[in-house]
C-alpha cells in the first residue's frame, strides 16, 4: 500500500475516532443517554430506558405536578381522575385520558395508552401490585418514593428528571425550590414562633379532629414556615381527643384547616369557634387567626410535590405577615378563606406561578 492510500486511511480513522469521541461526550453530557436514563426506583429495581420516553402515564396527582413542572406536557398521555394541576393535566383528564383513581388505577386503561413509561407511587399498595403486573406484561414502570419530607420530594423530582431525559430541568427546579425555602427561613429568622394547630379534617362542631403531627410532611412545613406545631409530640395523622384539644386551646395562636371531605360550610366552622365557651378564648379565635384552605390551596399541603415549597411560603405569610412584601388577605371579623387564587398572594417566581392555577370542578378526591 502506498503512502497516499495510508494517509487517506489514517485521516478517515481519525475522523471516525473524533466523531465517536464527540458522540460520547454528547451522550455523557446530554439528557438522552443510556447512562442518564438509568435509575434505581423506590422498589429497589434498576430501571434503564434506551431512549427518552414519548408516552408517559402518571399514577398520582403529585407525579403529574412534577411531570408538568419539567415541561413534559407533550409526552404525558394519561393521568388519574384526580390530577387537577397544572392546566395541561386537567385537559387530559377532562377529555377522558385517565387510568382511574389514586387507589384504583386500572391495568386495562393503562395499557390502552401504549405507554413507554409508567410512573407509579410506592405509597399506595394497589399501585405496588399494579407495578408487578405491568412489569410482567413487559411495560417499564418507575415507582417514586412515598414523600414524607422535602428531601424525598427532591429525590423524586431528580428521578423523574433522569428517566425522562430532563436532568438539567430537574436540577434547576430543585435548586429553585431550595432557594425559596432558604429565602423564607431568612425572612422569619428573627420572628417569634406562633403556636399552630393545623387540622387536616374535622366533623361538625369540631369533632373527629385530625391534626397534623410533627412527624408528618405538614409538620415539616410548619417548622419551615417559622411556626411551632402544637401537636409536635404526636406521630402521624391521628384523631385527637376532645380532652387534649381543650387542654391545648389556650396555647393556639393560629388555626389552619383544610376542608377535605367535610360537608359543613366554612362559615359554620368559623362560627362554631366563636361560639364555643373554651375555643372563643383561644388567642387564634380572639384575633380571628383561623384560616380555611380549599381547592388548590388545600392541595399544596396534602400533596408532596413541586408546590410544597409554596405551601411553606403561604403558611409563613399567614404566621408572619410583617416579614413579607407579599400578603395573604386577612379579615378581623369575617371568615378567612384561601382557595384556588392562593398563588396571587405569593412572591413572583414561585412554583405555582410557573403555570396558571386552574379552577376545576369539585370531585370526590381520594388523593
Amino acid at each position: 500500500m502506498d503512502s497516499g492510500k495510508r494517509r487517506v486511511i489514517a485521516i478517515a480513522l481519525v475522523v471516525v475516532l473524533v466523531a465517536a469521541a464527540v458522540a460520547a461526550v454528547i451522550m455523557v453530557g446530554g439528557n438522552n443517554t443510556a447512562k442518564a436514563l438509568t435509575v434505581t426506583d423506590a422498589s429497589g429495581t434498576p430501571i434503564t430506558l434506551d431512549k427518552v420516553p414519548e408516552r408517559i402515564v402518571s399514577g398520582t396527582p403529585d407525579i403529574s405536578e412534577i411531570v408538568g413542572a419539567l415541561n413534559l406536557t407533550d409526552s404525558i398521555v394519561a393521568v388519574t381522575d384526580y390530577c387537577d394541576y397544572p392546566a395541561s393535566m386537567v385537559a387530559l383528564r377532562d377529555k377522558g385520558a385517565t387510568i382511574g383513581g389514586f387507589y384504583t388505577p386500572s391495568f386495562e386503561k393503562i395499557v390502552s395508552f401504549n405507554p413507554d413509561l409508567v410512573l407509579l407511587s410506592d405509597a399506595v399498595p394497589a399501585q405496588k401490585d399494579l407495578t408487578a403486573q405491568l412489569r410482567s406484561a413487559g411495560y417499564t414502570v418507575v415507582m417514586i418514593y412515598a414523600a414524607e419530607d422535602l428531601a424525598t420530594t427532591y429525590k423524586n423530582i431528580e428521578m423523574v428528571g433522569t428517566v425522562t431525559g430532563k436532568q438539567t430541568e430537574a436540577k434547576a427546579l430543585i435548586d429553585s425550590m431550595k432557594a425559596q425555602v432558604a429565602d423564607i427561613a431568612q425572612a422569619v429568622s428573627d420572628e417569634s414562633k406562633p403556636n399552630v394547630l393545623f387540622v387536616t379534617y374535622s366533623d361538625q362542631g369540631f369533632t373527629n379532629v385530625w391534626p397534623a403531627a410533627g412527624s408528618t410532611p405538614i409538620g415539616e412545613v410548619i417548622n419551615l414556615a417559622g411556626g411551632t406545631n402544637v401537636f409536635a409530640d404526636m406521630d402521624g395523622y391521628k384523631m385527637a381527643s376532645s380532652e387534649v384539644l381543650t387542654m391545648k386551646a389556650s396555647t393556639v395562636d393560629v388555626i389552619v384547616m383544610t376542608n377535605m371531605y367535610s360537608q359543613e360550610s366554612l362559615e359554620n366552622k368559623s362560627a362554631w369557634f366563636h361560639s364555643d365557651s373554651i375555643w372563643k378564648e383561644s388567642p387564634a379565635v380572639k384575633n380571628n387567626k383561623v384560616y380555611f384552605l380549599t381547592g388548590q390551596a388545600e392541595s399544596i399541603y396534602h400533596r408532596q410535590s413541586v408546590r410544597t415549597v409554596d405551601a411553606v411560603q403561604l403558611l409563613a405569610e399567614i404566621l408572619h405577615p410583617d416579614a413579607f412584601t407579599s400578603k395573604v388577605p386577612y379579615s378581623a371579623d369575617s371568615t378567612n378563606i384561601i382557595g384556588d387564587e392562593y398563588a396571587n398572594y405569593l412572591p413572583s417566581g414561585t412554583a405555582s406561578q410557573a403555570s396558571t392555577v386552574t379552577v376545576v370542578s369539585a370531585v370526590a378526591r381520594d388523593d
